[in-house]
């Protein structure tokens, strides 16, 4: 299994930067909901969720029938690799690392990877991108929106270049866990309106605050879709998670506090901590940041903040990165100022 963020330490009062989690909390209208739901939970779940999926289709705007709901978005990552199976696939690095095991746990034959360089802020450069899909032939290409661990943004009109001039028969798997926090578009609208084969994954539980109840979804052609549901497995979703997707995107005032929240915190870290000697910050576009140590590894500096109660996401374990860099989180106000004094305190000696 791979690694994730999380503290698992025996310590109560530690600060965790490693998970990236709405630091708002979840809605309020949604906690209420959950909590009337609560003598729900002496009957079984709908199987397949429908009622769920449909007010999701209608929040979004899509067809019902091109939308799948998950046990949060890692099933829909092994459901893709399980239903679709690619024998050749392609995706840029470093990214999230469950698409690849994923793919190889499922009989993917060959994964090819675009290692994206630090020195350019991890761009993505379609030329380079177009040749190496020339040389592997690869039957999906694999694509986080915003990245991560990076967070950057890629717009809608840049991957519109890039299925525009690739193979029409790639399938496209575009992730967009985080885009809630970006506030840029989605690819939504290249499902319905494009000769491309497109799927696109959504989490719910990241931007609204709820890890704990496992839900998210995917949006692709039906026959994407049918392909992956045959493979599902039924009750995957329970009660209260579906009881979730029923009211999640119905309180836009909150998804609006949040992102400004989101896009102001995270510009105040980026200006506090980017001139700190030792420390690169690479910008971002989701709830975190992406940071080079030098001096020493990420690691270390993991233990020397744990003495300080406060815990960040170490990323040797993503392909293309090195032992020195780490993700933090977002957090509320006064989390991110602790965050800003411990490393201060540490690099500056």
């Amino acid at each position: 299994m791979n690694k994730h963020g999380g503290y698992r330490g025996g310590r109560k009062d530690v600060l965790d930067f490693s998970i990236n989690i709405n630091p708002l909390g979840m809605p309020e209208g949604l906690r209420k909901r959950l909590e009337a739901a609560l003598d729900d939970l002496g009957r079984y779940p709908e199987i397949t969720g429908e009622t769920a999926r449909n007010k999701i289709a209608e929040d979004i705007g899509a067809a019902p029938e091109n939308v799948i709901l998950g046990n949060g978005a890692i099933e829909l990552i092994y459901l893709f690799a399980r239903g679709v199976h690619p024998e050749r696939a392609l995706i840029p690095v470093p990214t999230f690392n469950e698409y690849r095991r994923a793919l190889s746990m499922n009989g993917c034959g060959e994964v090819c990877e675009l290692t994206l360089s630090p020195e350019d802020d991890f761009a993505l450069d379609p030329e380079r991108l177009i040749r190496l899909a020339e040389k592997c032939h690869p039957e999906a290409v694999y694509l986080c929106n915003p990245t991560n661990p990076i967070g950057r943004l890629y717009s809608k009109a840049f991957i519109k270049e890039l299925m525009d001039r690739m193979d029409p028969e790639i399938i496209w798997f575009i992730d967009e866990s985080f885009i809630e926090f970006s506030g840029i578009e989605t690819c939504l609208e290249y499902v319905n309106h494009s000769d491309r084969r497109l799927f696109l994954l959504r989490s719910l539980t990241k931007f609204f605050g709820v890890p704990g109840l496992r839900i998210g979804y995917g949006v692709g052609s039906a026959g994407l879709i049918r392909a992956m549901e045959a493979y599902k497995e039924p009750w995957t979703i329970n009660t209260l998670a579906l009881e979730a997707a029923m009211c999640i995107y119905d309180d836009k005032a909150y998804m609006k506090r949040t992102r400004d929240y989101i896009q102001t915190e995270r510009q105040r870290v980026f200006d506090a901590l980017s001139g700190l000697p030792g420390l690169q910050v690479y910008p971002s576009g989701a709830d975190f940041h992406l940071y080079k140590v030098e001096g020493r590894s990420a690691q270390t500096l993991q233990k020397e903040l744990l003495e300080q109660h406060i815990n960040i996401r170490t990323c040797e374990d993503f392909a293309g990165l090195e032992t020195q860099f780490f993700r933090a989180a977002i957090k509320r106000h006064e989390d991110n100022d602790r965050l800003i004094a411990a490393l201060n305190n540490i690099l500056r000696g």
